[in-house]
């Protein structure tokens, strides 16, 4: 089985992927190995790549006594588009990926909670023109424990 993250990403993963317009092959990804061919645009990439993640132990966490440990994982939502008017194009996103995530706040008991933190637009900050690109950072608050992170606590 997985490691818990794997498990709460690909729920992300499921439900951005549910929403009409990113349905398609390749809009919705865990991560990107190429560049992103303008005629997938918009598209999403979901990452802990700009954050990491944090844990703290926590003292007879398993069902047993077992040692475990509070984790806060801060996953970014990456929008990127084409549009002529990019803080309007990307809060139009921001409500699908807000609506689809915010209906989730539990992930189907795989989180404590799932909340967003900060949503933020890419300038060229030479130039100030709009990158097309902009995040919205959500954080996953889960328990694992220590010697078996694939799992929840009971």
């Amino acid at each position: 089985m997985p490691h818990l993250r794997t498990q709460i990403f690909d729920a992300i993963l499921a439900r951005l992927s549910a929403i009409p317009e990113f349905a398609g092959d390749g809009k919705v990804k865990r991560a990107r190995t190429n560049a992103i061919r303008e005629s997938l645009l918009p598209a999403l990439t979901v990452t802990w790549a700009e954050h990491q993640e944090t844990a703290e132990i926590r003292p007879c966490a398993g069902p047993n006594g077992e040692v475990g440990y509070d984790r806060r994982l801060p996953i970014d939502v990456i929008a990127h588009f084409h549009a002529e008017e990019p803080d309007i194009e990307f809060d139009r996103i921001a409500v699908l990926v807000e609506a689809a995530l915010g209906g989730a706040v539990k992930l189907d008991g795989l989180v404590i909670e799932l909340t967003l933190s900060e949503s933020r637009s890419f300038i060229d900050r030479a130039t100030g023109i709009a990158l097309g690109v902009g995040a919205l950072t959500f954080v996953a608050e889960y328990t694992t424990v220590a010697i078996n992170p694939t799992v929840l606590p009971v």
